[in-house]
């Protein structure tokens, strides 16, 4: 059995590694509708920019593990 401080940390790490599979797949997202809008001749900076996932911060992370830890919390 995990104590509290393992716990807290393991929610840590399952929030930031949830976050970062959400980012990584919306990077893949904008780096193929970009390739398209190239191919399609749509492609400029307005749309490059619109496409960018947006970084995920601490607070991101506590948010996440947060949410975990209330399903934890259930019985």
């Amino acid at each position: 059995m995990s104590n509290p401080y393992e716990l807290r940390f393991r929610l840590l790490e399952m929030a930031s590694g949830y976050l970062y599979d959400q980012q990584q797949k919306q990077t893949q997202f904008a780096i193929d509708a970009w390739e398209f809008a190239k191919e399609e001749g749509t492609a400029n900076m307005e749309l490059f920019k619109g496409l960018q996932p947006k970084n995920y911060t601490i607070e991101d992370i506590k948010n996440k593990a947060t949410e975990l830890y209330e399903f934890v919390e259930k019985k």
